[in-house]
Formats: structure tokens, sequence, C-alpha cells
């Protein structure tokens, strides 16, 4: 009987320590935590070398996370399984030459993002009063940039964006989170892109500029406090009236040729249309944040997030009228 305890005490307490080992890699702020684990043995795998790490990574929540949203956005990505993904995702070439500065970005997130919790201070400051967070903000190794999937984001602290401009990881945590109270607003609704007519894609397209453009314009106020407008590319072009002016007559040419033929059948031409939208222009990233400052600044604050679980045709329909009626 005295082995048997003794043995139990042995496991229990292998198990408490592994917990607490996770723990430590998840800091806890009100609704949100910010859980480093993947980012971690991420980089306990860079060190040793030992593939071990790599099934450790694939069974974790922040993996699941990744797979979801490759599968649901139809990345062209290894994503049969997690551990298929993650091996993906942490041998690919050139990825030690990261290391440095990937290790400079893990302990930045930490001090600057979770301990002071500013994702998700400035994130409600554009959601709802009356919500509430039940959300992780997963930070991980080699996966776009950030990206959301339903009440959960992530951001990959190795991009080479975020290499090159350490500070830029704080305002695109802000802007990854309010995705992920943006889709707890719409009942964790997320846009599918296996559509087939007009009607479907001006929907897609509506959701899209609604998500992108409060994503873009939440962080904004503190970019201009920090003196921060002139680094990412979406908010060099939100302070260039003219281009945006052009940027928003080719926004509304693409979505009122939707809307204007809603029984249509999609072609080609049409996913071209589409991914205009999303290339380097970015116009539903930076229309969208147009749109949203100003109706902030024409109709109030509470309007604004009001709109967040209303019908996104509504956003844009309310911008329409603000400018129709000036």
């Amino acid at each position: 009987m005295k082995r048997i305890f003794k043995n139990t005490l042995i496991f229990v307490a292998i198990i408490t320590t592994v917990q607490c080992a996770q723990d430590k890699n998840i800091i806890q702020k009100r609704n949100v935590a910010y859980d480093f684990t993947f980012a971690e043995l991420a980089d306990k795998y860079f060190e040793t070398n030992d593939s071990t790490y790599l099934q450790k990574i694939a069974e974790l929540d922040a993996t699941e996370h990744l797979l979801n949203h490759s599968k649901r956005f139809k990345y062209n990505l290894p994503n049969n399984t997690k551990l298929e993904l993650v091996t993906y995702l942490l041998t690919s070439k050139n990825n030690r030459e990261k290391l440095a500065d990937f290790k400079r970005n893990l302990k930045y997130a930490k001090r600057h993002i979770a301990e002071t919790d500013v994702s998700q201070e400035i994130a409600l400051q554009f959601l709802p009063k009356d919500f509430t967070f039940s959300s992780t903000l997963y930070f991980t190794f080699g996966y776009d940039i950030g990206v959301v999937y339903g009440k959960n984001a992530s951001l990959n602290l190795a991009h080479r964006f975020f290499l090159e401009n350490m500070n830029e990881l704080k305002y695109y945590s802000i802007h990854e989170l309010h995705h992920a109270g943006f889709i707890m607003l719409k009942n964790n609704v997320m846009p599918s892109l296996d559509i087939t007519n007009y009607l479907e894609m001006k929907q897609v397209i509506e959701y899209l500029t609604h998500l992108e453009g409060m994503g873009t314009y939440a962080p904004l106020e503190l970019r201009e406090k920090e003196n921060a407008m002139n680094i990412d590319k979406d908010y060099v072009a939100l302070q260039d009236p003219a281009l945006m002016k052009e940027y928003e007559k080719e926004y509304f040419e693409i979505y009122f040729h939707f809307k204007n033929n809603p029984d249509s059948i999609l072609t080609e031409d049409d996913w071209n249309k589409m991914h205009i939208l999303s290339d380097n222009k970015r116009l539903w990233y930076r229309v969208g944040a147009k749109m949203a400052q100003t109706i902030d600044q024409k109709l109030g604050r509470e309007r604004l997030v009001s709109l967040i679980p209303e019908p996104s045709g509504n956003f844009i329909a309310t911008y329409l009228q603000i400018v129709n009626t000036q």
C-alpha cells in the first residue's frame, strides 16, 4: 500500500510540474489568456533539435486553432494533421536565421503586450460596453502574420514584418484580439468561401470589410499617440486623402458589381475582383477603416460598436448614408 501511495505521489508531482510549466507560459488578464506555450516550445525545439517537441506542439490548443483556420480558409499548406502542419511550420528553410529576433519578440510580447494587457484594454474601447471576452491570444511561429478563428486569435512572432518592426506586435495584437470580440458578437459566424453567386460574394465582402475595417481602426488612436503611423502601409495610406479617395472609388465599383446583380453566378474574373480587395491595396482594411473612423466621428463610438452584431451590410450602408448627406 505504501509503495502504491508513493508512486501515486510521484505521478501527481510529475503532472503538477508539467502543469506549472505550462501555466508559466500563460498570462491570464481578466477575460483574456495570453498563451506563449507554442512559442516557448518552438524555441526549445530550435535549441535542441529534438523532434519530440514537434509532437508536444502538435497537441496544443494553439495548433488546433491554426489547423482550423488553415482548413476553413483553404490555405495551401500541409494540414491533414496537426503534426503535419507543425512540422511544416517549424522545419522550413531559414528558420534558424530568425531565432535571435524571434526570442527578442517573445520577450517583448510578454512584457509589453501580456503583462500590460494593452490588447484587451484597447480592443474593449471598440466593442459594446457590456461585452466581455472569453478568448485566448496565442503566440506562435510561422503561420501567417496573425489570424482569428472563432473567439481566439494568434500572432506569428517570427513573421518578417515583426522581425523588422518589433513594436508592431502591440498594434497587431489589438487588431487580432478585436477580431475575436467581433466574431463573438457575430455568434461565432465566420464567412465561407464555398460560394457560387453574387449575393454570397457581396455578403463575404461586407463581413470582411466590417471585420478588417474595425480591426484596422481599433489601434489607430494609440498609433497616433505613439507616433506609429508611418511604418505599416495601411496607416500610411489612411493619411493620404487623395489615395484613399482613389481606393474608395475602386472598392465601391467592386462592391456594387456584386450587390447590383445578386443572382449572377461567380466566374474566375469575379474571384479576381475579390482578390483586389485584399491584395497590395488592401481595400477592405483601408476603406473599411475609413468607414469606421467616419462613423465614429460623425455618429459616435456607441453607434459604431452597435453595428458589430448587426448584418455587416448595415456598416457599409451607415457609412454611405453619412457621405451622401454631407
